[in-house]
Formats: C-alpha cells, structure tokens, sequence
C-alpha cells in the first residue's frame, strides 16, 4: 500500500480535481523505489479484479477503476502508468514465492495463484509512462523469490536492501537485452515442418545477476519460480510461414537493469563487475495442434552461459570506458576478453555486444546488448 501512497502522492487528484502533493514538495522527489506494490491493482482467481463494492478492510483500494481516481488516471484498464514523474526514475521490485505467504492460511496465495508474492500479481506489479516523444518506457525492476511479507518477505529481504542502496546511491545503470537473430528447430520437429505440417514453438528466457562482493542474487527470473520470460517464434519473428521473417527488436527479452555502485567496488582500481547467468529453455512444440513430446526433457537447455563482465568507467567521461567480458564454460577466470564498445545515442553512456550462438539442433544465434549510463 505504501507505493501507491507515493504514487498518489507524485501524480494523483482529489475528488475536485486537484492534485495530492504541493508541488514544492513533489519537486524534491528524485527517485521512488516500491516493494511489492500492485501498481497495476489486485487480481484473483474468481473475481479477477478486486471489486469496487468489496469495502471490508478497504480492499477495494486496489479496484482498478476506484484507483483510476485517485492517481489522476482518465483510463481503468492499466492503472501502472505514471504520469507527471518519470517511469526511469522508478524502481519496482517484485516478489515471485507465492507459497511463503501464509495469510488467511494460504488462502490469499491461492487466490493470487502462483504467478504472484501471493498477494500481487508478477503482472501488475510493474509500471510504466511515456516520455516527451511518447515512448513507452518502463520502469527499471528486479525479480527476487520472495513472497510479499512475513519474516521472509520481499520487504526484509538482503536482496531488496541491496538493489535500493544501489538504485538511490548507485552512480552506473546497466541494461541488457537479447536480441534473438534465429533459433533452429530440433531435427525431428523441422522434418515436420518440411513436411508442410503447421509448428508452433515458444520459449522461456531466464537470467540470474550476481554483482561481485555480494552475496545475495540482485535479480532472478526463472520458470520453476512462474517469472521467466516468456516469447513466442511468431512473437520474435512476425510473419507468414514460408517467407522472409525478421526479428521484430520490439520484443527483444529485456533481461535485466542493474544498478552499480563503483564506491563499493572491491579493487583498488574502483572497477564494477557481475556476472550474469543465461538461459534459454528448451521449448514447448506444437505440430499441427498436437504437443510434440519426442525427443524432449523437461528442463532442458537449449543455451546456458554464466557471462561475467568489468568495466572501468572514467569519472570525466560518461563515453570512455574499458570493458572485458568472459563466457565461462568450466572453472571461472577473470574476464578476458575485451569489449568493443560505441556511444550510446546522446552521449549519456556506451554499449556492446556479446555474441550469443549455440550451432547445434534446437540452436540460437544472437546477440546479448549491453547499456551502461551514468546514473545520478
């Protein structure tokens, strides 16, 4: 409840109209980190979402259309956009073990269903605005297996602790993004498709960032913990079977913002390093409707790397860094290879990639593209 106090605080109106916060104090607002909030309202297994005459205990605060009201919202179908702050400026960090909760004995869990902290929805607990072009920009987030309270919840978790000291204090921001090239079927599934049979494949894309000096995992999405990411062959390549299918960036898997604080960097160089851990499972087949079960195992791979890369940032330029990189395939070394890096649009930062490429059948080619900015 609390994040959405501060929402209401930054960008919502009162029953005339006018808006919560005085504007002196809003302008003293930088950043906004929420735990676990549903941004996006509560929704459960029979009546979907909370409904507006449900009073008792105030639960109808997280009804979509009464919260439309009070964040200053003319729509009620998605409740998570933030108006009048910036989205990048907002961290949401969202809890994935709905069965630590044990409120109401488990009944809350499973009327959140599995997908959720046992209380919010994975989906609804994120949000997102537009900036001056109108781009839809969502708002940095990580994923921790906690549930939404209780002595082991998302609010006292190590992980949460780490993530907001760096997100607050932090002064490098780091993104990375899969941008999926091909990925090649299994050879007894691509003879039915050159058979002219209709497939369908979709895939689970999990990353696990580790930052040196840290013990606890910043970010986890896994698909044993319902928070995987989740893209279809027709989602990453739109088209018609039988012609020319590019990659649509747009649904390029997001796999992480991580925020880094060279001020607690364990060498005297002031570098800071992760280590990131990818995934991608073997997919889920349909020939002509049916599940196609040969040949198949249930969590099995069809890419795994651990990638642990450092970079040396120059405090009097946001352009000049050195970067090395390492994919590791047996016991872990230091990065060894280095990065070729480019300005990213405005000068605000670099990027580069790291090529990603598994030849065998099921296979993946592409390339892991990596953001570092300046964050103040």
């Amino acid at each position: 409840m609390g994040g959405l106090v501060c929402r209401a605080f930054l960008q919502g109106v009162d029953e005339i109209g006018q808006q919560l916060g005085q504007k002196d104090a809003r302008r003293c607002v930088d950043k906004f980190f929420s735990y676990a909030t549903p941004h996006n309202g509560i929704d459960l297994r029979i009546v979907r979402n909370v409904p507006g005459w449900a009073t008792f205990g105030d639960v109808n605060s997280f009804n979509r259309e009464r919260m439309a009201k009070y964040l200053g919202l003319k729509q009620s179908d998605d409740v998570s956009i933030v108006n009048d702050f910036p989205a990048d400026r907002i961290f949401n960090l969202v809890g994935t073990d709905s069965r630590d909760y044990l409120v109401l004995g488990g009944l809350s869990a499973w009327a959140a269903g599995e997908t959720s902290d046992g209380l919010v929805r994975i989906e609804n607990a994120t949000t997102h605005g537009f900036n001056a072009k109108g781009e839809d920009v969502p708002s940095p987030r990580a994923f921790v297996h906690r549930s939404h309270s209780g002595p082991y919840g998302i609010v006292n978790s190590e992980e949460g602790y780490q993530n907001m000291s760096r997100f607050f204090f932090g002064s490098v921001r780091v993104d990375g993004i899969l941008d999926v090239d091909d990925i090649t079927l299994p050879p007894a599934v691509q003879k039915e498709f050159d058979n002219k049979k209709t497939v369908h494949a979709s895939y689970q894309f999990e990353i696990v960032v580790s930052i040196r000096g840290c013990r606890w995992q910043m970010h986890r999405r896994a698909a044993l913990e319902h928070s995987a990411i989740f893209r279809t062959y027709d989602k990453l390549f739109p088209g018609k079977p039988g012609t020319a299918r590019p990659p649509d960036r747009a649904q390029s898997p997001h796999l992480f913002s991580v925020f880094l604080d060279p001020s607690k960097s364990t060498k005297t160089t002031g570098s800071v390093s992760f280590a990131f851990d990818v995934r991608v499972l073997a997919p889920d087949y349909e020939v002509d409707g049916i599940l196609f079960l040969k040949h198949h195992y249930e969590g099995g791979f069809i890419y795994r790397k651990l990638i642990l890369v450092e970079a040396w940032p120059r405090a009097d330029s946001p352009t000049d860094w050195k970067v090395k990189y390492s994919l590791q395939d047996g016991a872990l070394t230091e990065p060894d290879q280095t990065a070729q890096t480019r300005a990213l649009e405005g000068g605000l930062g670099i990027a580069f990639d790291i090529p990603i490429e598994q030849n065998t059948q099921p296979g993946l080619k592409a390339t892991l593209r990596i953001e570092v900015r300046r964050w103040t």
